[in-house]
């Protein structure tokens, strides 16, 4: 248990991404069970799925950024020689760095803005939906960073 305990600490974003992916099953689910076994439909059910969806989709997209499993299409790329090719790959390391940057401090805007506009079924602030945009963002952006101290390996290809 203690085991687990510190994994979800040292991995926050995977622990909160599969924290939502068992709330969204377990909301949908209650949501087909009481709409066709009891006569009274949970409403709730599909909003906490959405939003759980929600938190599902960044934390996880900020998993990948720590395991490097973004795809990338460096067909291209590859073909080039040393120099150009880490120049390539720098350009785009600090362009996905300067994205993350805006589209984290937009999350944080729309949270602002958001805190008194409520949810449909709950009423909560819809910056429990789009909080999540601005924390995941930038998590993706820190381990962003930290993943450009570690050099990719440079691909020799043979040109056929």
């Amino acid at each position: 248990m203690m085991r687990l305990l510190g994994k979800a600490l040292r991995y926050p974003d995977e622990a909160i991404g599969a924290a939502a992916l068992l709330v969204t099953v377990g909301a949908v689910t209650w949501g087909v069970i009481t709409r066709y076994i009891t006569a009274q439909p949970a409403v709730w059910a599909s909003e906490v799925a959405g939003i759980a969806f929600a938190w599902l989709t960044f934390f996880g997209a900020s998993a990948c950024f720590r395991h490097r499993a973004h795809p990338s299409i460096d067909m291209l790329v590859a073909r080039l020689p040393t120099g150009p090719q880490r120049a390539v790959r720098l350009a785009v390391d600090l362009l996905v760095a300067v994205f993350l940057g805006y589209f984290a401090w937009i999350g944080l805007h729309f949270s602002v803005a958001a805190w008194d506009n409520p949810t449909a079924v709950l009423r909560l602030p819809m910056t429990v939906v789009y909080g999540p945009i601005t924390v995941a963002t930038l998590m993706m952006l820190a381990r962003h960073l930290a993943n450009l101290r570690r050099p990719l390996p440079i691909v020799e290809r043979a040109m056929a």
